[in-house]
């Protein structure tokens, strides 16, 4: 079964961002002035049933992981996962 994904009303998507099944971006307070929703950088990667809420910013090329919640900005080039989120472990794998 597919879920289909919530994009609030102020939500902000650069380009080339990917958006997998069943996210969320949405506000973390309906009733806060000013911007309720995410801005999502250039290039940015959400993962399956991530939720990514409040007036945050996502950096241009950050990958989240699936399943996680973001409720802080996200500084550029991170990938993050988690519940809240927390900055992966990862490395990536230098060929030689």
């Amino acid at each position: 079964m597919a879920w289909g994904v919530v994009i609030g009303s102020t939500v902000i998507v650069g380009d080339d961002v990917l958006i997998y099944q069943g996210v969320t971006l949405g506000a973390s307070d309906p009733h806060q002035d000013g911007r309720r929703h995410p801005k999502l950088g250039n290039g940015v990667l959400v993962g399956a049933n991530a939720v990514v809420l409040g007036g945050i910013e996502v950096g241009d090329n950050v990958k989240i992981g699936a399943g996680a919640v973001v409720v802080k900005d996200v500084p550029a080039g991170l990938t993050v996962v988690g519940v809240p989120v927390h900055k992966s472990q990862l490395r990536d794998v230098v060929e030689q």
